[in-house]
């Protein structure tokens, strides 16, 4: 896998990272590692399209994610 595509499988992962603990707190939700996963789990199960490098984002922070759950 070349550099350029490790550094971008590493942004998308912090991107829906992020995203998720933008929605946890906006929310006012209990923030913990479960709740992020919920987010990323019900982005995932929306019924959007998203692309290919989304969802694979997404699937990798929850992987990351539930290691610390």
């Amino acid at each position: 896998m070349s550099e350029q595509n490790e550094h971008a499988e590493g942004k998308a992962i912090c991107n829906e990272i992020g995203g998720a603990v933008l929605e946890v707190l906006g929310r006012k939700s209990e923030f913990a590692v479960q709740s992020l996963i919920d987010v990323l789990q019900e982005a995932q199960n929306d019924g959007h399209n998203y692309d290919a490098e989304r969802e694979q984002g997404m699937e990798m922070a929850i992987r990351i994610l539930r290691k610390f759950a």
